[in-house]
């Protein structure tokens, strides 16, 4: 199929329908590039002033796309996968560890993924790392498959994004947990109620400035046995698209409808739980 403009994507328990009003074609990145390729030699000719506002606006677009993307690939494992816990970890200095440097953060952290793979053989995980304004860095993550790992209440709970000291009035929120071997820094833990909404929070951390910090490395670090969505794409003229809108009745579950000025796009996305189809 040449062109689509309906993409399917099926993480079981639901399943999210992309609409998209100007069709894709499926070799437009490469288009795209070639593209960018002949507006960079038409620049060229043109004064440096205009020139390097070309350039800059071609950068901040390069830069937004490549976040996206990230974040759609974080989304997918997220989503896919059932996760046990929220977990984050941080660094200190008086542990040895510069947390400015994002190469070395990188490296403890795949050190100690890799420590608790011998000891859960099956452990799935998903990290992103989150820059402070500082430009410090610490991870966030989504396990599973973790019995083998070792956990000790804090004597904390979660009471939305903060933490406080467990009393007889709040002891029924979340636990806050430490993962003991971890001696990096810091750590929490806290049991997973929705992979749903755990899968949406982990993508906030998804930023430009982050993109910014660190580069062309790596943004995020999924464990090699984690499932992916099954996706499909279509092309169906607009009757058909609206009787599948009309379709999805009492089980569309969430829908937005997003717009992409620079690429003259707008995209309706529809998320259809499963069961109630």
């Amino acid at each position: 199929m040449a062109q689509y403009n309906l993409k399917k994507v099926d993480y079981g328990e639901f399943v999210q329908f992309r609409i998209y009003d100007r069709p894709i074609c499926k070799n437009e990145e490469q288009k795209e590039k070639s593209n960018l390729e002949k507006d960079e030699k038409k620049n060229d000719k043109t004064d440096k002033k205009d020139n390097k506002k070309t350039v800059q606006a071609n950068n901040q677009h390069s830069e937004q796309v490549s976040v996206n993307r990230s974040i759609q690939t974080v989304y997918k494992y997220a989503q896919a996968n059932s996760w046990d816990y929220f977990v984050t970890l941080t660094f200190k200095r008086d542990a040895g560890v510069n947390a400015y440097d994002y190469s070395e953060c990188v490296k403890k952290l795949t050190k100690w993924l890799n420590n608790q793979r011998r000891k859960c053989s099956n452990l799935k995980y998903l990290f992103v790392p989150e820059m402070h304004k500082d430009g410090a860095f610490h991870f966030h993550g989504l396990i599973a498959n973790c019995d083998g790992l070792t956990f000790s209440d804090s004597g904390r709970v979660a009471i939305g994004n903060k933490a406080y000291k467990r009393t007889q009035e709040n002891q029924h929120f979340p636990t806050i947990y430490n993962m003991e071997n971890w001696k990096h820094g810091w750590s929490t833990a806290t049991a997973v109620v929705s992979s749903c909404k755990s899968a949406s929070y982990i993508c906030k951390y998804i930023t430009k400035d982050l993109i910014q910090g660190i580069g062309k490395r790596r943004r995020f670090y999924p464990s090699n046995n984690l499932d992916l969505p099954e996706e499909s794409e279509h092309f169906f003229d607009m009757d058909s698209l609206d009787a599948l809108i009309e379709s999805f009745g009492d089980a569309l579950d969430y829908s937005k409808t997003q717009d992409i000025p620079e690429a003259h796009q707008r995209i309706r996305y529809y998320t259809v739980m499963q069961n109630e189809q």
